[in-house]
Parts: structure tokens; C-alpha cells; sequence
């Protein structure tokens, strides 16, 4: 969902009224998240479908370095923003922006094999989508990757709509 009319229109209302208008926009954030979210889960198990396995690598080639998306998508991907590639290397061309989610996807991979290595303690964090009858299960670093790509969109949300944190205290992040 995008801040539409039907959305614009309340806002303008509670303003007029003097009513806080912030809950409309909270609300906006939290569908689109939403969709994102499910938009996401379906192109993983549509690749499962088309009998790809679903690994590391098919995350990389698919939302990386395909040309189905955006470079800000796949800076999302990735687990970056726009904002933070701008103050780290001055600019967000898309070579830099394609650039840094290649070099981003890399490192957390480094780190979360390296969490997988060291994790004696029992701790298993495993992601299952399932849609009719494919079910895909995400590996402890897969997981990972869809939990921060998720994290980051949601606060690419927050900081496009002007939401400050405190003003999230009720919403779902997930």
C-alpha cells in the first residue's frame, strides 16, 4: 500500500480537526512493510517452485546480481540504505550502491558463517515459508539475511515517511 489518496485524505482530516495525523502514517509504514515482507517470502519460494536451490548464492545471483531490481532494492537486500552509502562514500550512483550491497552481502556472510562455526550453545534460528504444498526452509545464515534485509526495509520506511523511533512504540517490527 502507498501513502494513497484514501490515507492522505484522513491525514488531512485530523489535521483540520487538530487531531494527531501520526497513527495514519505509522499505519502506511506498516502496510507497505507488509507487502514488501510477503512480495519477498513469495519470490523465495517461487524459486523453490522453479526447483532452485535455495542457498546463499541463489540469494546473492537472485537479489543481488540480477537485473530484477533497483539498486536501492538491492542495497535492502542487502542490508543497507541509501543514507548510510551516501555518508560512507560521498554518493549513491548505482555503480556505488551495487557495489557496497555486493561488498555488504559478503561480509555478513562472513559473519554469520562465522556465528554458525561458533554456535555450540544449541541456538538454531531457521526461517519456513510455506505456500500450498512447497515449503522452503532457510538455514541459520539465510535466515539471518531475510531478518536484517526485513529490518532495514522497516527502517527504510520509517525514515521515508519522516516517523521518528519514539513515534514507533506500537508498531510491528519484525
Amino acid at each position: 500500500m502507498k501513502f494513497g489518496e484514501e490515507i492522505i485524505s484522513r491525514t488531512i482530516s485530523k489535521l483540520l480537526s487538530g487531531c494527531d495525523y501520526r497513527e495514519e502514517i505509522i499505519n502506511a509504514v506498516n502496510a507497505e512493510f507488509f507487502d514488501f515482507s510477503i512480495k519477498f517470502f513469495r519470490q523465495i519460494v517461487r524459486a523453490k517452485f522453479d526447483s532452485q536451490k535455495i542457498n546463499i548464492d541463489w540469494y546473492k545471483n537472485f537479489f543481488i546480481e540480477s537485473d530484477l531490481f533497483t539498486p536501492d532494492e538491492k542495497i535492502i537486500y542487502a542490508g543497507l540504505n541509501r543514507k548510510t552509502i551516501t555518508n560512507i562514500y560521498g554518493t549513491s550512483s548505482q555503480k556505488i550502491m551495487i557495489d557496497a550491497a555486493r561488498d555488504n552481502l559478503d561480509y555478513l556472510c562472513g559473519i554469520l558463517a562465522e556465528l554458525e562455526k561458533d554456535s555450540n550453545d544449541g541456538l538454531a534460528i531457521s526461517i519456513q515459508i510455506s505456500y500450498n504444498d512447497i515449503t522452503v526452509n532457510l538455514s541459520l545464515i539465510e535466515s539471518m539475511l531475510v531478518i536484517n534485509a526485513l529490518a532495514t526495509k522497516k527502517l527504510q520506511l520509517r525514515h521515508l515517511a519522516g516517523v521518528p523511533p519514539e513515534s514507533i512504540d506500537n508498531a510491528v517490527l519484525v
